[in-house]
C-alpha cells in the first residue's frame, strides 16, 4: 500500500502514527504544498491524503484510511465499541476539522481570508462544543487507545496550541488531561513533536477582508438608494473642489526607489526564487544553496544579511501581540519583496507551525549598496 499526502500536513502524520502502532509499512508519495492544487496532482488524486490499495484501488479521507488500517486490530474492534469510535471520529471531523479549522485556525495562521463575524462565530461554536468533548475518561472508548483517540488528538493539536487558553484548559480539565496523555505517546511525539499549549487565545495576523467590513448587516441596506446617491454626490463635490484648486495641489509624483537605479547585476533574483522553491525537500534545498547558489551569487550587487532584533524593555512579552506587530511590519515592506528573499521568525516562547505562514515567511532581501 502507498500513502499519498501533502508535506507537513497533520492528516498524513496521523496516518503515519497509526501505521507505526499497527506495524504496517507504507510506501509514501509526498506532494509539495506548492503543487498540491496543480492539474497534474488533481487528475491523479482528487482528494488528499489518499491510500492506494492493491489493484490500484484508492480510498480517500483520513478517518476512512484510519479505519481501513486499524481493521481487526485492538484500535478498532468490538460491536458496540465500533459505533462509539465512529461517533467520536465523526464528531471531531464535523465540529472541529470541518468548521473550526476553516473559520478560526486557518485565519490565525494567516492561511485564509476571514471576516470578523465568521471568526467570532467559529470561535464561539468551538468553545460551545468543549463541554461535549470534556466527557472523556482515560480514553474516548473503552479502556485502551483507539483510532478515535488518535484522530481526535491529531485534530486538537492546533486548537490547543492556538485557542485553548489557560482558562479553557482549567475549565475543561478532563479534556486537557486526556489530550496531554495521548499526545505524549511515543508514536505521536515522533510525528508531531511534544504538544504545545497557548496561554491566551491567539488572534489572526492579517486584518479581516474588506468585504467583512462592508457586510455590516442592515446598516447599508436601510439607507438603500438614498445613501448611495448621497455618497456619489459628495464624491462629485470633492472632485469639483479639487479641479478648482488647480494643478498646484496636484499630488506630486513619487520619486523612484533608490534600489531601482542601482547598476544591473548578473544575479537574477527571480530565477533564484524559482530554482530554490522548485526543490521539494529540505535536503535538496540545502544542496542547491551549497552548490548552484554560490556559483551564481553576485557579491558586488547583492548582500546576505542576518539580523537579530534586540527587544526593548516590555516588548515581546505577549506572543500574539508580537506576532501581530511582525505581520504589520511585513505589510509595510512590500517594496522590498522585489529585492529580497528570506525569513522573519519569532524565537523563544513561540509556536512551531507545521507550514509557512505570514507569521514566519516573508520576502526581505536587500542589495549590498542599500
Amino acid at each position: 500500500m502507498k500513502l499519498v499526502y501533502v508535506e507537513d500536513c497533520f492528516c498524513g502524520k496521523t496516518i503515519r502514527v497509526l501505521s507505526k502502532l499497527v506495524n504496517v509499512k507504507l510506501e509514501e508519495e509526498i506532494i509539495p504544498r506548492e503543487t498540491m492544487f496543480s492539474k497534474e496532482v488533481k487528475s491523479k488524486y482528487p482528494k488528499l491524503p489518499a491510500l492506494i490499495l492493491p489493484g490500484d484501488h484508492i480510498i480517500f479521507d483520513t478517518p476512512v484510511i484510519l479505519r481501513h488500517l486499524a481493521r481487526n486490530t485492538p484500535y478498532y474492534k468490538g460491536n458496540d465499541e465500533l459505533s462509539l469510535i465512529d461517533s467520536w471520529m465523526e464528531l471531531y471531523k464535523s465540529e472541529v476539522f470541518d468548521k473550526a479549522y476553516m473559520t478560526v485556525i486557518m485565519p490565525i495562521l494567516g492561511h485564509s481570508p476571514y471576516t470578523n463575524r465568521s471568526y467570532n462565530e467559529g470561535l464561539a461554536a468551538f468553545k460551545s462544543q468543549l463541554s461535549r468533548f470534556d466527557k472523556v475518561g482515560e480514553f474516548l472508548v473503552g479502556n485502551s487507545l483507539s483510532i478515535a483517540d488518535i484522530w481526535a488528538v491529531a485534530v486538537l493539536h492546533l486548537p490547543f496550541a492556538l485557542i485553548m487558553d489557560d482558562g479553557l484548559k482549567k475549565n475543561f480539565a478532563k479534556l486537557t488531561a486526556w489530550f496531554t496523555k495521548v499526545a505524549n505517546e511515543p508514536a505521536f511525539v515522533e510525528e508531531f513533536g511534544l504538544p504545545r499549549f497557548c496561554k491566551v487565545t491567539l488572534k489572526p495576523v492579517l486584518p479581516p477582508t474588506e468585504a467583512a467590513e462592508e457586510k455590516k448587516e442592515g446598516k447599508e441596506k436601510k439607507g438603500g438608494k438614498d445613501k448611495k446617491e448621497k455618497k456619489e454626490k459628495k464624491e462629485d463635490e470633492k472632485k469639483d473642489e479639487k479641479e478648482e484648486e488647480g494643478d498646484d495641489d496636484a499630488p506630486k509624483k513619487k520619486p523612484p526607489c533608490p534600489l531601482d537605479i542601482l547598476p544591473p547585476s548578473p544575479f537574477d533574483i527571480d530565477e533564484f526564487k524559482r530554482e530554490f522553491l522548485a526543490n521539494k525537500t529540505v535536503e535538496t534545498k540545502r544542496k542547491y544553496l551549497q552548490t548552484t547558489f554560490w556559483n551564481k551569487f553576485d557579491p558586488n550587487g547583492w548582500a546576505l544579511w542576518y539580523s537579530d532584533y534586540i527587544k526593548a524593555e516590555g516588548e515581546g512579552e505577549v506572543l500574539f501581540k508580537t506576532s501581530n506587530l511582525l505581520g504589520g511590519f511585513l505589510c509595510r515592506i512590500e517594496t522590498m519583496g522585489r529585492y529580497g528573499f528570506g525569513i522573519l521568525a519569532i524565537f523563544g516562547d513561540c509556536l512551531l507551525y507545521t507550514s509557512p505562514s505570514p507569521r514566519d515567511l516573508s520576502t526581505s532581501r536587500m542589495p549590498s549598496s542599500a
